[in-house]
């Protein structure tokens, strides 16, 4: 890393203003107006050009390629974050507090560009234009009155208020439309249950009907078989007896009179 060596020797004059301390604080610093002062730049100014200028570092910042833009790049992104606290931000800062670092971005005025990497941009930081960097100030600290206060607090709590109620009605919309969903459901199962009992009840009902026919049936065929017998007995079984009864009299009227003679 012996060109970044280079850059801090260049910028060490800028160390003991702002972005100096040791602690977060230091880049929070003095909330007055910086801007060119004794034809020097904002000492963050000057060291971020500097840093992001700087080749040897490209790997971990610099400028993003602008294909839209002939006359250089208009943001810069930080590519490895771990290497640049370790490596480069303590050669701007005493600090190597990345928060920090991205408060003074605030502070001057940068403006985050997109969400996949650490992409910065402000209107006057352009690739090979230092000469634009006299434009960028840090922002004045504002100073708000009590009644401001309160009108901010108020318009918070009735935006916050808001999105409350909106969130209330989209959970009653949910519930609602989650009921009538169970209702339907309900209602279906319902239906099958009684369409299945009345079924059942059907099939019963047949197998009923079935069984009567079959009882009605068994009992005439029952009769026709007892009546075939009776008609049975009374045609053969009668004259058996009939002609045994007159053998057995004859028999005992031969006897008596053999007796008798």
């Amino acid at each position: 890393m012996e060109g970044i060596g280079v850059e801090e020797t260049m910028l060490a004059s800028d160390i003991s203003e702002g972005f100096s301390s040791g602690d977060d604080e230091g880049l929070l610093a003095e909330p007055t107006i910086r801007g060119v002062r004794n034809g020097a730049l904002p000492p963050f100014v000057n060291k971020l050009y500097n840093t992001v200028c700087n080749k040897e570092t490209d790997s971990i910042i610099s400028w993003v390629p602008n294909l839209n833009v002939s006359d250089g790049a208009k943001s810069f992104a930080i590519w490895n974050i771990d290497e640049f606290i370790n490596n480069v931000l303590p050669l701007m800062s005493k600090s190597n507090n990345i928060d920090s670092f991205i408060t003074q971005l605030h502070n001057y005025g940068f403006k985050k560009m997109s969400w996949d990497c650490l992409e910065y941009a402000h209107e006057w930081f352009i690739e090979g234009k230092p000469h634009l960097l006299k434009n960028i100030k840090r922002r004045r600290k504002q100073t708000i009155s009590e009644s401001e206060k309160l009108h901010r607090e108020i318009k918070e709590l009735e935006s916050a208020s808001k999105e409350q109620d909106n969130e209330l009605n989209e959970f009653k919309a949910y519930v609602d439309n989650t009921i009538s969903t169970q209702k339907r459901v309900l209602q279906t199962m319902a239906r099958a249950i009684k369409s299945t009992i009345d079924h059942h009840h059907q099939v019963r009902t047949m197998h009923g009907i079935e069984n009567n026919n079959n009882a009605t049936q068994n009992s005439a065929l029952v009769g026709q078989q007892s009546h075939k017998t009776s008609v049975l007995g009374e045609s053969s079984f009668a004259p058996s007896c009939e002609i045994q009864a007159k053998d057995k009299s004859a028999k005992n009227t031969t006897r008596n009179n053999q007796s008798t003679t």
